[in-house]
């Protein structure tokens, strides 16, 4: 208490001068419209600045959460794509129509480690069984493939990163519809080749290469990369083609895990055709 009347005390000139100063302000804003106006204005812009700032701050801090809501709706409708229906009847249809049923349904997963720099390389994501993740399960992005889920815990998948030699992707060419395998070329993390590819076909570079849905881990259609260049193997009558991928493995994510609805019923069909070969 001492302290404080000392200090009033000692700067009392200050601070009486401080009081008539916004004693006038306040006696001038108010008998003046001019002046009013001014300082509404001028408060009203600090505030609106101060708001605009808190909203930017609050909306930083909810970049998280606004992302893992569209994710979730991305996977919702990605779940809604005609390449994610099958066609039961009929040659026309609406996705709202009852002559599709659900062919594949898209779980949203987050990498929590990720090697992409090592001859074998692997992804874990924080879905597992109790999340109704299993092996084989195709792993996408929005920018491409990026594996097949090799191992699942109760908790946790690891994922056969795309950068591994035992994946194989199949593919195709968008301008001709000529089907081949896309394999990483085992070096670069953005290049990949297709090396079966019948010396016939006419290559474009800048060609689109998709996922051709011919196997039942992946959907049709998905984007993968650009021809970059080709060179041909006269011996085998076959093409190399160098592809440019379009996903970015070192900064992998979010991710899509892919359910094939039909997978049981094609594999065991094709057990069957192999059945009768032997």
């Amino acid at each position: 208490m001492i302290n404080i009347l000392a200090i009033l005390k000692r700067f009392h000139l200050q601070i009486l001068f401080g009081v008539l100063v916004f004693a006038g302000l306040v006696l001038t804003i108010q008998q003046n419209n001019y002046q009013r106006t001014k300082f509404i204005n001028s408060a009203n812009a600090i505030s609106g600045g101060t708001y605009a700032t808190i909203y930017h701050i609050e909306e930083y801090f909810n970049l998280r959460e606004v992302n893992t809501e569209l994710q979730k709706e991305n996977a919702e409708l990605r779940s809604q794509l005609v390449t994610s229906l099958k066609k039961v009847n009929g040659e026309y249809f609406t996705i709202n129509d009852t002559l599709y049923n659900q062919k594949y349904i898209y779980r949203v997963g987050e990498v929590i480690s990720n090697s992409y720099t090592k001859p074998n390389n692997y992804i874990t994501l924080n879905l597992g069984s109790d999340d109704g993740i299993i092996e084989e399960m195709g792993v996408i992005s929005p920018s491409g493939v990026v594996g097949i889920v090799g191992a699942v815990s109760a908790n946790f998948s690891t994922v056969i990163s795309f950068l591994h030699p035992k994946t194989s992707i199949s593919c195709k060419l968008k301008s001709s519809g000529v089907s081949g395998f896309l394999k990483w070329d085992n070096q670069d993390i953005s290049m990949a080749v297709i090396n079966d590819i019948p010396i016939t076909t006419q290559i474009q570079e800048g060609d689109s290469i998709l996922t051709s849905g011919h196997s039942s881990v992946f959907p049709a259609g998905i984007f993968m990369g650009t021809i970059e260049s080709s060179e041909s193997d006269l011996d085998n009558q076959m093409q190399r083609v160098m592809v440019r991928l379009n996903i970015d493995y070192s900064s992998l994510n979010k991710v899509y895990v892919v359910e094939n609805l039909f997978k049981s019923e094609l594999n065991s069909l094709h057990n069957k055709e192999k059945e009768l070969d032997d």
